[in-house]
Parts: C-alpha cells; sequence; structure tokens
C-alpha cells in the first residue's frame, strides 16, 4: 500500500497512543480556528495512516481511504466506534432557537 504524503511515521506512533490523540483532537476542534471533527478525523488518518488508523478504529481500510478522501461521511454510529479508542464520545444536544 503507498503512502500518502500526509503520512509521519513518528506522529502516527504518537497517535496510537489515546491520551495523545484524544489531546490533539479535542485543540483541532476547539476555538475560533476550529475544525469540524469530520475534517480533524481527516487529518488525523491521513497523518496517522490508512492500515494504522483501520487497525485502531476496527473500520475497514477502505473505509478509512474513502473518509479522509472525503469521499464518505460518517454516521453517528460509526462516529462513535472510530471516537472510542480515543476515548471520546459525540454528543448530540438539543436546544431551544431562539
Amino acid at each position: 500500500m503507498r503512502r500518502a504524503s500526509s503520512y509521519n511515521e513518528q506522529l502516527s506512533r504518537r497517535l496510537q497512543k489515546p491520551a495523545y490523540a484524544q489531546k490533539l483532537l479535542l485543540s483541532m476542534t476547539e476555538g475560533p480556528d476550529a475544525l469540524s471533527l469530520e475534517e480533524a478525523l481527516r487529518q488525523i488518518f491521513g497523518l496517522m495512516g490508512t492500515k494504522e488508523a483501520a487497525q485502531l478504529t476496527g473500520q475497514p481500510p477502505s473505509s478509512i481511504s474513502n473518509f479522509v478522501k472525503g469521499k464518505r461521511t460518517l454516521k453517528p454510529e460509526t462516529l462513535n466506534t472510530v471516537l472510542k479508542p480515543f476515548r471520546l464520545r459525540t454528543k448530540i444536544i438539543l436546544e431551544k432557537a431562539s
């Protein structure tokens, strides 16, 4: 399998540690320059590598690859499955519109 140009071997090893990956993912989705959760995951999986992301999340490599390339979005159930190794989950909040 050919590596994407965004792959970083050293960072890939660090991202497989849940505490490190969790901290990075949260920092990427907070603040004024925040990315959407899916865009942050795309970047992290690109840095980590398709094979490594698939092994970590339990998703097929083809699904990870299509997600990273923007050809696929994640259903809420799949998103929580993908976030589980990072010790994170999504939460939907319903509130009144103003």
